[in-house]
């Protein structure tokens, strides 16, 4: 099978929205806490979590469907039901797909090297953007986490001032050094190959936010 290593996300084709699963029909138990991890690529990374954490479901969301076909074939195969890859554009997606999931579920984010688009023309395609940062808000729970990582600092340094930049969410552990599941994803066992720093940042949702600070950021 071969698959495109970038798509363009403005493609008209990835701005329709797709009908939302029957969750109770895709996990064994729907409302176990959720680990939503965006841009889940080819989903192996989440296929092992998945293996090892059954009290946790998981949630791939990646924007080339033949590696969402492929991935819920392969989990489909090993029979895990706590596990499934959706197909979609995440600014289009993201928020009716977490609307469409039981309230209070989502627990955990994790975003592992985005694609940096550097030329600045492009960079109107970045994953990170104050409305995705702001439906991660909204639906994350209360000390939620979510880790990111990037071998590219220049797109570390923009993501980290996108989430300062909102009211709901501080930063935790940082400088980090290691991946906190102690399961690599391809790009991160390339990278690791290639002898590329990785900046990682770990992002916590704050448990409320105080009047002085909306009346700071309003």
């Amino acid at each position: 099978m071969r698959i495109h290593q970038h798509v363009n996300p403005l493609n008209k084709k990835y701005l329709v929205v797709p009908p939302m699963p029957k969750w109770s029909e895709v996990y064994a138990e729907p409302f176990l806490p959720l680990h939503l991890d965006i841009g889940s690529a080819s989903g192996r990374f989440l296929i092992q979590l998945a293996q090892k954490n059954k009290g946790w479901n998981y949630l791939g969301l990646e924007i080339r469907q033949p590696m969402v076909e492929r991935a819920n074939h392969w989990k489909n195969e090993m029979g895990l039901q706590n596990l499934y890859f959706f197909f979609g554009q995440a600014h289009v997606v993201l928020r009716p797909l977490l609307e469409s999931l039981p309230m209070g579920v989502l627990q955990y984010v994790t975003i592992n090297f985005p694609d940096p688009w550097f030329k600045r023309r492009h960079q109107k395609r970045r994953l990170i953007t104050p409305e995705l940062v702001q439906t991660l808000a909204t639906f994350l729970q209360p000390h939620g986490k979510i880790f990111i990582q990037t071998d590219v600092k220049e797109l570390s340094e923009d993501i980290k001032n996108s989430f300062m930049n909102n009211c709901h969410f501080q930063t935790v552990d940082t400088p980090i050094e290691q991946n906190h599941f102690g399961v690599p994803t391809e790009r991160e066992n390339s990278v690791i190959r290639l002898g590329r720093y990785i900046h990682r940042i770990l992002i916590e949702r704050k448990t409320e936010v105080s009047k002085e600070t909306h009346l700071t950021d309003n």
